[in-house]
């Protein structure tokens, strides 16, 4: 459970902001799965009222991120059949956000992605897992972005985000961290030499990678 030293500042509406805390604390794997969490505690530990927290609460168990329960909500244990099921649509979804970017990218996007894989590279050269995870996250976020079909990316990243939690733990390892550079390169080059076929197949041959490495070694919580 998050502490005191954690509220929030009166800065914005605090809805909002407790919506992206929460978010922070759900994907950094602070709130870990399998924690339960209880309306009353999370605003003493935000202090703020406990409307805001309720509001933010319900929406993020309609997005998937909590799990509903009879006193409070508890954060989704992945089993190997919800990683697996996530990964198959994900394979579907990032396969054609990526043949549109390729198709549709400025030559401003493309440059925003390559300055991102950079960093994204020079946080694995250097050891940092969490800040990997961060770059990689901006890299999805802005190759979503140069896709042109609005409702396409706004369900890509509907699955992206139940996905986090399970990507930083994947990414705490060096050789996944490569597999995901190798991945996003290949995107990249894909999208510079406006190859959509490249762009498709890269992402479906890393979906595919990571079903592999999930069917032979499930999540452990």
């Amino acid at each position: 459970m998050p502490g005191s030293s954690r509220a929030v500042a009166p800065t914005e509406r605090l809805r909002d902001q407790v919506y992206r805390r929460m978010r922070e604390e759900l994907q950094s794997g602070l709130l870990e799965p399998g924690a339960r969490l209880v309306e009353l505690q999370l605003a003493k530990a935000y202090g703020v009222s406990r409307t805001p927290v309720r509001e933010v609460l319900l929406q993020l168990a309609r997005e998937g991120l909590l799990t509903p329960q009879e006193r409070g909500y508890l954060v989704p244990v992945d089993t190997q059949k919800d990683v697996v099921d996530r990964l198959e649509v994900r394979r579907l979804l990032d396969a054609r956000i990526a043949r549109h970017a390729a198709l549709e990218a400025t030559e401003g996007e493309i440059a925003a992605l390559r300055k991102t894989l950079e960093r994204q590279r020079a946080a694995h050269e250097a050891g940092r897992a969490r800040v990997f995870v961060e770059r990689n996250t901006e890299f999805r976020s802005a190759l979503r972005e140069a896709c042109r079909n609005a409702l396409l990316r706004r369900c890509a990243a509907m699955v992206d985000d139940v996905f986090q939690t399970m990507r930083g733990r994947l990414h705490e390892t060096a050789a996944n961290r490569e597999l995901t550079l190798l991945c996003d390169g290949r995107i990249l080059q894909a999208l510079e030499q406006r190859d959509p076929d490249a762009a498709e197949a890269a992402v479906e041959a890393f979906i595919d990678a990571l079903l592999a490495h999930f069917e032979a070694d499930p999540p452990r919580v």
